[in-house]
């Protein structure tokens, strides 16, 4: 039996739909999600991850904008009343997305994001009787394209809602010694677009869909 709650997302301030050529925006997105499963054996494994990204950007044209994510994210995992793993990664993120218009208020969007990766994990062992920590390190890139929906509540302000559809992430791990371990690959659905990592992530998938207001800091004459 697997139980999920999952996905309380929030823009905390950003940009407009209303969009202009040469309108400026920042503000930042967070997300979090957290899940709970048990096993045959009714273990109980409770997993959560996080989400955070100061963003700013600008509008290239009337429908194409041009963004920035300062992407910070990780999780944690506890098996039982033992910790599994803790995670987290610095992943900045250019983004651009195209806007359609269908109502004067209402417009839908594409994006793609591009991100580097860095990250760092910490995995617990406790064979010895005793915790032991294995860490280690990330570094890499990522790219995902997500889609969304944007309605206008006033000239400034902006309801946005984004679902990322899939990713696609390529890193390199080295352990505490700077010794390398592997290098992963992963393409993922439903992936969460403010940046981030496998490792830091788990399965790569964070909060996937983030919801909030955004406003527009400047706006051209």
């Amino acid at each position: 039996m697997k139980k999920s709650i999952i996905l309380i997302s929030l823009i905390i301030l950003s940009t407009v739909m209303m969009a202009q050529k040469g309108s400026w925006y920042l503000g930042g997105l967070a997300g979090y999600g957290s899940s709970t499963s048990k096993d045959a054996n009714d273990t109980k494994t409770i997993t959560s991850n996080w989400a955070f990204g100061p963003e700013f950007g600008t509008f290239l044209s009337n429908s194409i904008q041009l963004g920035f994510i300062t992407g910070l994210s990780g999780g944690t995992s506890k098996v039982a009343d033992e910790k599994d793993y803790s995670t987290s990664s610095f992943s900045p993120t250019v983004y651009g997305r195209k806007f359609i218009k269908i109502t004067e208020t209402f417009s839908g969007f594409g994006g793609l994001y591009l991100s580097y990766i860095s990250g760092s994990r910490t995995n617990f062992d406790y064979t010895s009787g005793s915790e032991v920590e294995m860490k280690y390190k990330q570094s890499g890139f990522g790219a995902s394209i997500g889609i969304g929906i944007a309605l206008a509540l006033s000239p400034k302000f902006t309801a946005v809602g984004q679902y990322g559809l899939f990713g696609y992430t390529s890193t390199s791990n080295k352990d505490n010694d700077g010794n390398k371990t592997s290098t992963d690959s992963s393409f993922d659905f439903g992936v969460n677009t403010v940046g981030g990592s496998t490792l830091s992530q788990g399965n790569g998938s964070g909060a996937v869909f983030n919801i909030g207001i955004y406003y527009t800091i400047v706006q051209p004459k």
